[in-house]
């Protein structure tokens, strides 16, 4: 096999690039914001509301010993916190979020290879890469997804013949998102793995697709099951 270049070819008329989209990530970011000041904002108020109550009854010549007013304000004072303290976490996260993502271009896509954050790879080390952990759990059955085993059936390929196939096959998995963090892709390379938010990238999800299965004639495709419906 011949030995894969360190670089991109140069002079190639053809290519796909992607940039990195901050604009999601700092949607996420300033509504985190927002909703942290509007938090605090909330704890103000509820701290003017009850000591205003509280100073207008000691005028007044009540007492709360017996009335159950320091447990209730104790409740209300408390989860006002509460809430500041999420709103906080989540404004944090969002801001680690929006320095993960890059400004210019982050993938690149011809038809001798692909560049992904400055590294390149020819599409049979990338394809190798890709396919030697679905090959590792692939032949036992683990790690298939309902996609693999219908698109061989479809097919008419065996599925220990179809395990031997995605070995040489990268897939740009996606992940469905959890609390606080958004659908993500997440791809072998050979230096190991690299991921993103879907979002964070100025492309489509399925033209992304489109052109991976184009440049590399077939040995890159994106795995839309984790995010499908």
């Amino acid at each position: 096999m011949r030995p894969a270049p360190s670089a991109p070819p140069e002079n190639l008329g053809d290519f796909l690039h992607v940039a990195w989209d901050p604009r999601p990530a700092e949607a996420c970011q300033d509504l985190a914001r927002r909703r942290f000041v509007a938090a605090v904002g909330g704890l103000v108020v509820t701290l003017l509301v009850w000591g205003g109550y509280y100073a207008w009854t000691r005028r007044a010549g009540d007492s709360w010993q017996g009335t159950g007013q320091w447990e209730v304000t104790g409740v209300v004072l408390g989860f006002s916190l509460a809430l500041v303290v999420v709103r906080l976490v989540i404004w944090r996260l969002a801001v680690r979020h929006r320095r993960r993502v890059g400004e210019g271009e982050v993938l690149t896509a011809s038809w001798p290879g692909i560049q992904i954050a400055g590294r390149y790879w020819d599409w049979d080390r990338f394809a190798a890469a890709g396919g030697a952990g679905r090959a590792a759990t692939a032949a036992g059955g683990a790690g298939r997804t309902a996609t693999d085993d219908a698109r061989a059936r479809e097919d008419g390929v065996s599925l220990p013949e179809a395990a031997a196939a995605s070995a040489g096959e990268a897939v740009a998995a996606t992940v469905r998102g959890t609390r606080g963090r958004g659908d993500r892709y997440v791809v072998t390379t050979p230096d190991g793995p690299w991921e993103c938010e879907v979002d964070d990238l100025g492309v489509t999800p399925a033209a992304l697709d489109q052109a991976l299965r184009l440049y590399s004639r077939g040995r890159c495709r994106v795995d839309f099951s984790g995010i499908g419906h």
